[in-house]
């Protein structure tokens, strides 16, 4: 009998969605599955029956290995090939075409452009993600950046009392 191992799935699993920009009760919706099962799936706790597996390769398109084995890689463009590829399911790219959440304007968005290379306030961030047409509350992008702690360092403002910079961070082995 094979045994996966639930925390690689999860950890694949989230990573697609988040690469997507969907909530796990939207992702739910579109593979058919209940939104616990995402959650508990996402976190290894799932039991991973075969057919909530097979759910999730065809929607995703991809191989059971990939789901399987290490952490999967996700292209920078995932969410526009994603689109494109379905461009005919409209409940599909009517979520698609929703603002996304916080978590893919943050890490496919802000993280893979130059725009945190240099320190920002949370209203400068506001309004780049506003560029795209996203709307998200000053509170709710500094909560989502201080869990991030990975990629994005915070500083107090040199001048402006209650006031945080955030910008990328910085490592020392040449990353």
């Amino acid at each position: 009998m094979i045994k996966f191992d639930k925390k690689i799935i999860g950890t694949n699993v989230k990573l697609l969605r988040e690469a997507l920009g969907l909530s796990q009760v939207d992702f739910s919706h579109l593979v058919e599955v209940s939104p616990g099962t995402i959650t508990n799936l996402e976190y290894g706790r799932a039991s991973n029956s075969l057919s909530t597996l097979e759910k999730l390769l065809v929607f995703f398109n991809i191989e059971m290995n990939d789901l399987l084995y290490g952490e999967i890689s996700i292209p920078a463009d995932f969410r526009e090939s994603f689109i494109n590829e379905h461009k005919t399911n409209k409940e599909l790219l009517n979520l698609l075409h929703k603002r996304p959440t916080i978590v893919y304007a943050i890490k496919f968005k802000l993280l893979k452009s130059n725009f945190l290379d240099k320190p920002r306030e949370i209203g400068e961030v506001k309004a780049y993600f506003e560029k795209f047409g996203w709307s998200f509350l000053g509170t709710s992008i500094s909560n989502a950046l201080k869990r991030m702690p990975d990629s994005i360092e915070i500083k107090k403002h040199q001048t402006k009392l209650n006031t945080n910079e955030y910008s990328r961070k910085k490592y020392n082995d040449g990353e």
